[in-house]
């Protein structure tokens, strides 16, 4: 009891994504100890009180899949699985705060944990909407924006609600950044969509097909 109870405690000092890494840390481990079902149970039973969606991982809801092909990772309050996104380019369905239709856009996609970010050649590696998502444990991230003009970066909290909206229009010389404590931004050129970036509610990522 006490080892879960002391294993219950460790995982509560964790973020989310901390915790994937932690479940993918186990796949592709054949060996099973009393410790280790300990250790799984808890976990499971983790990915429950957080309300974390685990289907991905997870045939019945009760156990955990252990094999290599199921290694994950989360956006959002869901996991899904790393295999099925393979390609760089990929698409999200964002949620308006108003009556307007949900909407359906590509973007590159880019998970990191660097808690710095240069965002000029990130840009230059796509001329697409692009979706980056923090997956370090410090409370702010740095976007070096330095350069960069008319571009627009929508920040998400970790269940992937809009919660606030920034602008790159750098002038003159030197360096200009943005401290942000989104767990996810999504950046791109004003002119690139229709709709506002403050019209956003939400987002959610979109399984490859």
């Amino acid at each position: 009891m006490n080892n879960q109870i002391e294993t219950n405690n460790i995982f509560q000092k964790m973020n989310d994504h901390a915790i994937i890494t932690r479940y993918n840390q186990e796949l592709g481990n054949p060996g099973w100890t009393s410790s280790r079902g300990v250790f799984l149970t808890a976990l499971n039973a983790e990915f429950k009180e957080r309300g974390i969606d685990c289907a991905a991982i997870s045939n019945d809801g009760k156990g955990l899949n252990l094999s290599k092909e199921y290694e994950a990772f989360i956006s959002g309050k869901k996991v899904f699985l790393k295999k099925d996104f393979l390609q760089p380019e990929t698409h999200l369905k964002l949620e308006f705060k108003s009556e307007k239709a949900a909407e359906t856009v590509e973007c590159y996609f880019k998970r990191t944990q660097a808690h710095s970010i240069n965002l000029f050649q990130l840009l230059e590696e796509t001329g697409r909407a692009l979706l980056l998502s923090f997956e370090h444990e410090h409370l702010q991230t740095t976007i070096d924006g330095t350069g960069i003009h008319n571009y627009l970066m929508a920040g998400f909290d970790e269940n992937n609600k809009l919660n606030g909206v920034s602008f790159f229009n750098q002038s003159g010389t030197g360096t200009f950044g943005i401290l942000t404590q989104a767990k996810s931004v999504l950046i791109f050129h004003q002119d690139q969509f229709e709709f506002y970036a403050t019209e956003i509610a939400s987002f959610v990522l979109v399984k490859a097909i």
